[in-house]
């Protein structure tokens, strides 16, 4: 073998294990850092006790809330809670009434078969809102605080 030759293999060699090397150390990096996808994030939504409850529970925790104190505080994180459940709740509605009006422009703008995609991509989203919406009512627990 030519010292030529010996020189192009050794470089070769070198290239090689440097892909390696490089793909190992990039992937472990990458496995490290990963961001869960949104679906495999959990989300915690629930009944307004859910909120009211960790809301009660992490004041006690934090400030070491006698019972007599927990007792008084737990009917106002309950109310502030139902507030905001109702503040939730009108903003949803106008939020629907906004896509409903939006929804119904776009239709007007569309060939036969665009609107039969349309109103079937529609129909699959509210299914899978409804489905998370009910998950999250099955999940909600009792009263802790």
């Amino acid at each position: 073998m030519t010292t030529k030759t010996k020189l192009v293999c050794g470089l070769v060699a070198i290239f090689a294990a440097g892909i390696v090397v490089g793909g190992s150390v990039g992937f472990t990096a990458a496995r490290k850092n990963q961001v869960p996808a949104p679906t495999e994030q959990k989300r915690e939504h629930g009944s307004k006790r859910d909120f009211a409850d960790k809301w009660c529970s992490k004041l006690s925790d934090d400030l070491k809330l006698t019972a007599e104190q927990v007792e008084k505080i737990k009917p106002i994180t309950e109310e502030t809670s139902a507030q905001l459940k109702a503040v939730h709740a009108e903003n949803g509605e106008r939020v629907r009434a906004i896509f409903k009006a939006s929804h119904e422009r776009i239709k007007s703008i569309l060939t036969p078969e665009q609107l039969t995609i349309f109103e079937q991509k529609n129909r699959e989203r509210e299914n899978r809102i409804r489905k998370e919406r009910e998950g999250r009512e099955a999940s909600s627990k009792s009263p802790k605080c």
